[in-house]
């Protein structure tokens, strides 16, 4: 059951959905099959969700909202399933070899992925006599390329998600060359696709996961400095943007003034705005349904950039402040807390450091807000809650 979401990140952004419906089919199957009770812990990771419902309350823009609430649907449906699956006799050693599939398979999906970008790059420059046009070619990956349609954000988050599972299972792997190889490839990709707050939280992640799983520390920093460097060069040699766009983060005119091609910038112009709109409506947000008019309107005093675009607030956490409030902030934050605790004490390191990832991408990025983050994130969340706890339970 598990096998469909290692196929995630070559699925056309119209049937992202289908792992879901599948797994929800299994689900009835394993709920007719019930051999004992439910274990129903799993829904507190669906908390989030029940407040965006209670949001619609004191939402003015209830079509918008319900609209929302339809794409944040695998927040309750996924943990739902765990729920049911919880009910059916599996052991421990079955749970860890459909993990150990979902990797490899996951793998391979977005190594598929990577080549794929790297063909399209070539229609925007080649890597012997010129440079890669960057901004060109993000807008082309944005606007649809084969049968894929993504943004270059969640681009990169498959591929990070690829090259952590690398990582993890680097050490006591029989094709260690291969994986080498394959990770280099997506990694080039990764820092070709120059999104800022990814590659910084996929190095933190990574960085921790190798050194916590390597013994010879020394010799583990050293492999991943020389990682780096060889990714880095080639990038920094052929798309000379990318080195543009990290240097808008120590540049101060980009807190000077929104400027529609400077990313930082934007941001900036972005954060203001919801920062203020927070501080206004502290307790309980706006509703899930009146955000973005919220965020639009203080645009307007700000920037006529910022207003064309209409821009969400580009951190999730702020984006659930918005909603829902200081409440369901810590409502979402305590089954993350909890988990990354859980994954951390039972020695799953690699659940750990993808939770963690994923935490510091909602500092840069509204994942919960499209299906492609939110179905990832719910199902990498819940099923590594589930392995553990029921590992746990079974011990």
């Amino acid at each position: 059951m598990f096998v469909f979401f290692s196929f995630f990140p070559l699925l056309p952004f119209k049937i992202k959905g289908l792992p879901v419906f599948v797994f929800a089919c299994f689900a009835f199957f394993v709920f007719k099959k019930k051999e004992k009770k439910f274990d129903f812990i799993y829904l507190i990771n669906s908390l989030l969700f029940i407040l965006y419902i209670g949001s619609l309350f004191y939402s003015e823009n209830i079509q918008l909202g319900l609209s929302l609430l339809e794409t944040t649907l695998s927040l309750i449906i996924i943990p739902l399933i765990f729920t049911l699956y919880s009910g059916y006799k599996k052991t421990a050693k079955t749970i860890l070899r459909e993990e150990f599939t979902f990797k490899y398979i996951y793998i391979i999906s977005s190594f598929i992925l990577s080549i794929l970008i790297f063909i399209i790059s070539f229609q925007y420059g080649n890597y012997i006599s010129t440079k890669i046009e960057l901004s060109k070619f993000l807008s082309r990956l944005n606007t649809g390329f084969f049968w894929i349609n993504e943004h270059p954000i969640y681009l990169s988050i498959y591929l990070s998600l690829s090259l952590l599972i690398i990582v993890s299972i680097f050490k006591n792997s029989k094709i260690k060359v291969l994986l080498l190889v394959i990770g280099l490839f997506q990694f080039f990709i990764l820092l070709l696709l120059s999104r800022k707050g990814v590659i910084i939280s996929f190095l933190i992640s990574s960085i921790l996961l190798f050194l916590i799983t390597q013994k010879r520390k020394k010799t583990g920093l050293l492999f991943i400095m020389f990682f780096f460097l060889i990714s880095s060069f080639f990038v920094f040699k052929f798309t000379p943007d990318t080195i543009k766009r990290f240097k808008e983060v120590f540049d101060i005119k980009s807190y000077n003034k929104v400027e529609k091609n400077s990313s930082t910038s934007v941001r900036y112009g972005v954060y203001n705005c919801a920062l203020e709109k927070i501080s206004e409506s502290l307790m309980i947000g706006y509703g899930i349904g009146d955000v973005q008019n919220e965020l639009q309107d203080c645009y307007k005093s700000k920037s006529k950039v910022l207003v064309s675009e209409n821009l969400n607030s580009h951190n999730q956490y702020f984006g659930i402040l918005l909603s829902v409030g200081v409440l369901g902030l810590i409502i979402f934050i305590i089954p993350l807390v909890i988990n990354l605790k859980l994954f951390f004490i039972r020695k799953d390191y690699l659940a750990f450091s993808i939770l963690l990832m994923f935490v510091m991408f909602m500092f840069f990025e509204n994942i919960l807000d499209r299906q492609s983050g939110v179905i990832l994130f719910s199902f990498l969340f819940n099923f590594y809650t589930f392995k553990n706890y029921s590992l746990k339970n079974n011990e």
